[in-house]
């Protein structure tokens, strides 16, 4: 499905002016995403303008089983209808569905493009960006233990790393964070033969590398 078949589905449920611009802003960042991974770039893009089209007759937690319902009955493809279905939060257990009043079934994304379209919902707030760390203060306060950890995991699985060889010395999770740990990014780390692997994985993940490679090398002239 093309951008403009979405678009025009999003303008026959009658989506508000508020819900197409939220979602535009997810498609941005959510293409930005799949073009640095191995992925069906037009189903996330499909996947993501129509990600809230439930939201033209619901605004609750339902609102994904409702878009999915309207894309079944139009016959979209099933791929687009999973994203719809499965973006809510990093996905609901069929024990979570449950207990929201959903019917009960998993809502796990599965496939990398359900989960590039559900991680960059959770990194666009109403309209604008805002950093795995927000994203994920927010899920400690609103989610379950597992719901969070998912949530971390997704991140890891979307992103394409930037990787940097530096000293021993900086395989420390302390030193880690306090070099790079307010940026927009999420990362592992892994010594081996006197060196440090640092795998860097988020929007800012190549500015966080190069600042490691800068401290690294003033590290080492002193």
């Amino acid at each position: 499905m093309k951008s403009k078949e979405a678009f025009s589905l999003l303008k026959k449920y009658g989506a508000s002016d508020s819900v197409i611009a939220h979602v535009k802003k997810v498609r941005d960042y959510a293409m930005e995403i799949a073009a640095c991974c191995e992925c069906d770039r037009e189903l996330v893009e499909a996947g993501a303008i129509l990600h809230d089209i439930g939201r033209s007759r619901t605004h609750g937690i339902d609102h994904a089983v409702v878009g999915a319902e309207i894309l079944r009955n139009e016959g979209v493809d099933e791929r687009i209808v999973r994203i719809v279905e499965r973006h809510v939060g990093a996905g609901l257990t069929k024990e979570e569905a449950a207990n929201l009043g959903l019917p009960p079934k998993d809502y796990l994304p599965e496939a990398i493009e359900e989960k590039i379209v559900c991680h960059a919902d959770n990194l666009i707030g109403n309209r604008e960006r805002i950093s795995i760390h927000d994203a994920i203060r927010t899920a400690m306060e609103k989610w379950s233990p597992d719901a969070q950890q998912r949530l971390v995991r997704m991140h890891f699985e979307v992103f394409s790393p930037e990787t940097v060889m530096v000293d021993r010395s900086f395989c420390d999770r302390e030193m880690l964070d306090k070099s790079i740990g307010t940026m927009d990014v999420l990362f592992k780390y892994c010594p081996a033969d006197g060196k440090c692997e640092v795998a860097v994985y988020g929007h800012e993940a190549r500015k966080a590398t190069e600042k490691l490679k800068r401290l690294n090398n003033k590290r080492q002239k002193q």
